[in-house]
């Protein structure tokens, strides 16, 4: 039987100078499991970030909502490690509640944050994470349409469609190739092929990889 002091002990081999040590602790605690969790939440306000980011991760993994508000604090932390596990984390246990925090990374100029942000809200499958990226979807900051629309496109929800349509004439390049990309994910999902016209005026788009999306993203759609 699993005592409070051997997960004490597997919590203090998270910090392991040997990563394999860290992986191998990060395991146990994960097969123990809810029983964990409370010093798991702990040790998430370690000042080691290296125990706080392994925390974090097996935290995610047994999927126990009571880390989402330790979770959505720790998207504060100074370390970026810390940060990526925290939205690894809670793209893992997907609540809604992390909603908001996660699109304030969609204007982040760190490509990672952003990248893990993005899909991170792709996989939280919920209203309110439907109504928030359609809500900033013409913010006046490139990476929030951008990282939006590919968002939208990965939940895959219809309404979506006609606002991410109207980004395929976005001053911004990359904006453009993330709105055709989402645009063949949703228009295959909802057999939607009224967005092909608008795709077809891509095809003489002056960058050639939003060319190459938008001919993929139709392609698709007449498949």
């Amino acid at each position: 039987m699993t005592t409070p002091n051997d997960i004490k002990q597997l919590i203090l081999q998270l910090g392991a100078e040997d990563s394999d040590d860290q992986e191998k602790a990060v395991d146990a605690l994960v097969k123990i499991g809810k029983p964990a969790v409370e010093q798991l939440i702990n040790a998430v306000y370690d000042g080691d970030a290296q125990i706080c980011a392994n925390a974090i991760d097996a935290l995610g993994q047994i999927n126990d909502t009571r880390a989402v508000g330790p979770l959505v604090v720790a998207l504060q932390d100074s370390s970026s490690q810390v940060i990526l596990a925290a939205m690894t984390a809670l793209r893992r246990i997907s609540s809604p509640q992390a909603v908001q925090p996660l699109i304030g990374f969609l204007s982040h100029d760190d490509i990672y944050l952003h990248f893990h942000a993005t899909h991170a809200l792709g996989q939280i499958k919920h209203e309110t994470t439907i109504q928030a990226l359609l809500d900033v979807l013409d913010s006046d900051d490139p990476n929030v349409r951008h990282g939006s629309a590919v968002a939208l496109g990965r939940i895959g929800d219809s309404r979506a469609i006609p606002p991410i349509v109207k980004l395929l004439e976005d001053e911004e390049t990359k904006v453009r190739f993330s709105a055709a990309y989402a645009l063949g994910d949703l228009g295959v999902i909802h057999q939607d092929k009224s967005i092909i016209p608008p795709l077809k005026a891509l095809l003489n788009d002056p960058d050639m990889n939003v060319r190459t999306t938008a001919k993929e993203a139709i392609d698709k759609l007449m498949a």
